[in-house]
């Protein structure tokens, strides 16, 4: 076979036409390295082999950009390379990658653990749940998962709480219970939420008031007496709010 014509392409790559109708798309560098001219004849397996290389140079090149953004796990890696490239392909690049060191599954979970720390609000749940998602072994995982639990203390966890308090809208004792839902869902444990400290100086009574006036119209259009009674106390008591602030409240409704 022998190569017909070079077609110029973007970015310093080319279209290499052969004779036979097959084509190959090379960057500059491939082009000069293998002397890929025009009119030049190539057996079938040094044509094969010539192809094989580049697949791998172009493995190689891609897997250095996708690393430039951010640092990538083994796993994340190969899956990355797969969607373009053959499975002995892929093999050969992540084992160049892993030598050079651009790919360590422990520095990545090491850095995804500081990253978490330092620039969000998750927990070390959150980190077990990713490395296992990306195949991180399981020594590395107990590892890092570890570290991050030891760093967890009553500072970060009561910032977060302030934050969370900052937004609520409602009985404090409601707050406590979202906050322990939103904590768990961010990958922290019981033993967290004890660091927390409670001592708030937190004003539920306008909400209260809001509260009591919204389930107040809603009911009373059906209900009067002790059954309005009975729907107001448990509606309220579902938002947090305490059966004597509640009875309290409905003092001046009668009974009928």
């Amino acid at each position: 076979m022998k190569i017909k014509r070079i077609v110029k392409l973007k970015r310093e790559m080319y279209d290499v036409l052969f004779d036979d109708g097959q084509s190959i798309k090379v960057h500059e560098e491939s082009l000069v390295r293998y002397v890929l001219i025009p009119g030049k004849e190539l057996e079938e397996e040094e044509f094969n082999e010539i192809v094989q290389n580049i697949q791998y140079d172009q493995a190689y090149v891609a897997a250095i950009k996708y690393i430039s953004y951010k640092i990538r796990s083994n796993k994340e890696m190969t899956d990355y390379l797969s969607e373009d490239y053959e499975t002995e392909i892929v093999r050969q690049t992540i084992y160049r990658l892993q030598d050079e060191g651009y790919l360590n599954d422990e520095n990545y979970a090491r850095s995804l653990r500081n990253t978490l720390l330092n620039t969000t609000d998750k927990g070390p749940g959150h980190l077990l749940r990713e490395l296992k998602k990306h195949h991180i072994p399981e020594s590395i995982i107990v590892q890092e998962t570890e570290s991050f639990d030891e760093m967890v203390d009553s500072e970060r966890m009561n910032k977060l709480k302030n934050k969370f308090l900052r937004a609520h809208r409602g009985s404090y004792t409601q707050f406590k219970q979202k906050l322990r839902e939103k904590l768990t869902l961010r990958g922290y444990s019981g033993h967290h939420f004890e660091l927390i400290n409670f001592d708030d100086d937190y004003d539920e009574d306008a909400y209260f008031e809001k509260d009591f006036e919204k389930y107040y119209n809603k009911y009373q259009k059906k209900e009067s007496g002790f059954k309005l009674k009975q729907k107001m106390i448990a509606a309220l008591m579902g938002k947090g709010y305490s059966y004597d602030k509640i009875s309290e409240k409905l003092g001046g409704i009668n009974d009928g």
